[in-house]
This record gives C-alpha cells, sequence and structure tokens, in this order.
C-alpha cells in the first residue's frame, strides 16, 4: 500500500452497465474503502484513486471479473 493516493486510469471491454459499475466498485472498496472510483461507460473506462499499488487494483478488478489493462496518461 502506498502512503499517497495515485490515480489510476483502466479500460475495462466488459463494464457495460451501472450494474457493472456498483460491482467492481464494490470489489475495489473492499481492498481500500476510501478509494474514489469513477467510471465512464461509454469508454468503458474507470478512475481510480486509491492508495493501494496498481497491480493490486488490476488483480482485484480481474478477480471481480472484469480484466482490466492500465490506459496511459499523460505527464503534467
Amino acid at each position: 500500500m502506498h502512503l499517497l493516493q495515485a490515480h489510476n486510469l483502466f479500460h475495462i471491454p466488459q463494464m457495460m452497465c451501472d450494474r457493472c459499475v456498483a460491482a467492481l466498485t464494490s470489489a475495489l472498496h473492499a481492498v481500500d474503502g476510501v478509494a474514489r472510483v469513477e467510471a465512464d461507460l461509454m469508454a468503458r473506462t474507470v478512475q481510480v484513486v486509491s492508495r493501494q499499488y496498481e497491480s493490486a487494483l488490476l488483480r482485484t478488478l480481474r478477480e471481480a471479473g472484469f480484466p482490466a489493462e492500465p490506459v496511459m496518461q499523460p505527464l503534467g
């Protein structure tokens, strides 16, 4: 776990509805109860602000049935 919160952006092809968003948000909150999760259903992306390492978030999403890929964000 990080001491600081990190912003992570993931592409989740299987995220298609509000129920999907609720399920993956619940899974992410199980590993970090204070994580901030913002989903964009049209782009099928989710922004996660968390103290957990990216690898832990990706594993959590995969285990919840939502395999994800990190999206590179521009610096600055």
